[in-house]
C-alpha cells in the first residue's frame, strides 16, 4: 500500500508536461493534424486583435516568470531539470529501468507539488490578464490557434506588435 500512496502524487506529477505555455497547449490540442488553414477564423476585428496583443505581452512575461519559479523549485529540492524530466518519464513508463532512491523521489515529489501548485496559479493570473485586456480565454484561444495556423491573422497580429514597438 505504502508504494500506491507515494505513486499517487508522481501520477499527478505526469500529468505536467512541465514547463507549461498553458493557453497555447491547450488550444493546439483543439486542431486535428492535417487541418488547412482556411479552417481558422480570420474576421477577428482589429480591437480583439489589438486586446490579443496586449494579454499575449502580458501572458508571455509571467510565463517566464513562472518557468523560473518552476526551475526555482526543482533546484531546491537538489534535482536538475534533466532529473527531474527523468523521473517523470520513469512514472509514466516503469520499465525505463532508471533508479531512483526514496531521497530523489521525496524532491521530486516536492517539487512536483510546487510546479502543480505554480501552474495554479499562472492559470488564475493569465485568465486575469486576458479578460483584462478585454477578451475571454476562448477568443484569445482562438486567436492564437488562427495566429498559428492562419497567414492573414497572422500578418496582421505581426502589423500591429511592429507598430507598437
Amino acid at each position: 500500500m505504502e508504494g500506491k500512496e507515494r505513486v499517487k502524487p508522481l501520477m499527478q506529477a505526469a500529468r505536467l508536461s512541465l514547463i507549461m505555455i498553458i493557453f497555447t497547449l491547450s488550444a493546439q490540442a483543439q486542431v486535428t493534424p492535417g487541418t488547412p488553414s482556411t479552417a481558422f477564423r480570420s474576421d477577428f476585428s482589429d480591437t480583439e486583435l489589438q486586446s490579443f496583443v496586449d494579454a499575449n505581452e502580458k501572458v508571455l512575461n509571467l510565463q517566464i516568470e513562472g518557468e523560473k519559479n518552476m526551475m526555482n523549485a526543482i533546484e531546491a529540492e537538489g534535482l536538475t531539470l534533466e532529473r527531474f524530466n527523468e523521473i517523470l518519464e520513469e512514472q509514466r513508463d516503469p520499465l525505463r529501468g532508471t533508479e531512483t532512491n526514496d531521497a530523489e523521489l521525496a524532491s521530486f515529489n516536492n517539487a512536483a507539488q510546487a510546479i502543480l501548485e505554480e501552474n495554479a496559479r499562472l492559470e488564475k493570473a493569465m485568465t486575469a490578464m486576458i479578460e483584462e485586456s478585454g477578451l475571454d480565454v476562448s477568443t484569445y484561444q482562438e486567436i492564437m490557434l488562427s495566429y498559428q495556423n492562419n497567414a492573414e491573422v497572422k500578418s496582421r497580429v505581426n502589423r500591429m506588435v511592429n507598430e507598437r514597438n
